[in-house]
């Protein structure tokens, strides 16, 4: 199956497959395997928070059931709801691209995002940061803020760990709230295990073990950053996370 892409018009979805894509307000986006989601309150509630704050007066609740009814049940899909620059509510259900496990990172030479704490506006210039870090044999890029601490990845969060705790960067680096890194709190408090807000340059995560998150693969280790720190891998402790992430998959609502 395609891409299928839907309109709300207020009442019902409407197909307009094919039509010209509109620059985005907010998207929101998430695995979709066998009808269950990880987090998938999260998702709406962040996306309903977005649309909000980017100005949007009507209510999405009506939307966001359409879209929950709208959802395949069966197969693995990457579906994206949107806020289009044009007020229009939209849903593209969309075949998930091949997962991986593990990621090799590159630093980013800028910072392109103008709305960071908004996932949508700032894809296509997300986008093309990646495609940057490709070029380098990398799998993803890794913004840096003015003194050269780690803020957040072209498509992910990081997420790093020593002996006892698990590190992310602090609320101060913007970036978008991240649906994932509330899914690994919660594996972390079942593990008896602390995450805690701190600000890292590459260098100084020489020897830990470095992890990227985000809702279409879930937990990945990174194996490798191109001219960056030796980080170490446990491929053990990727296994146990990652099954211990897809537990926390649940059905839609209606199945």
């Amino acid at each position: 199956m395609g891409v299928l892409r839907f309109r709300w018009n207020g009442s019902e979805l409407v197909d307009i497959t094919g039509a010209p894509e509109i620059p985005l307000y907010v998207a929101d986006s998430f695995l979709l395997s066998a009808g269950k989601v990880v987090g998938y309150q999260r998702h709406l509630d962040r996306f309903a928070s977005s649309a909000r704050f980017q100005g949007l007066v009507q209510p999405v609740d009506s939307f966001l059931s359409a879209v929950t009814s709208a959802l395949p049940r069966t197969g693995v899909h990457f579906p994206r709801i949107d806020l289009t620059e044009r007020g229009e509510l939209e849903l593209h259900i969309r075949p998930a691209p091949p997962l991986t496990n593990t990621v090799v990172l590159a630093t980013a030479d800028s910072d392109p995002r103008v709305e960071p704490t908004i996932k949508g506006p700032d894809i296509p210039a997300l986008n093309l940061l990646r495609s940057e870090a490709q070029k380098l044999g990398a799998d993803e890029a890794v913004i840096l803020d003015g003194l050269g601490r780690i803020v957040d990845g072209s498509t992910t969060c990081l997420l790093w760990r020593d002996e006892e705790r698990l590190h992310i960067p602090p609320v101060e680096a913007l970036r978008v709230d991240s649906t994932t890194i509330a899914a690994a709190r919660e594996l972390a408090l079942k593990g008896g295990l602390s995450i805690c807000e701190s600000w890292a340059t590459p260098a100084e995560l020489n020897g830990v073990e470095l992890y990227v998150l985000n809702a279409l693969h879930g937990i990945r280790a990174v194996t490798n950053w191109i001219d960056g720190p030796q980080l170490s891998f446990s491929p053990e402790r990727l296994t146990h996370w990652r099954e211990q992430y897809d537990l926390l998959a649940e059905a839609l609502p209606g199945n």
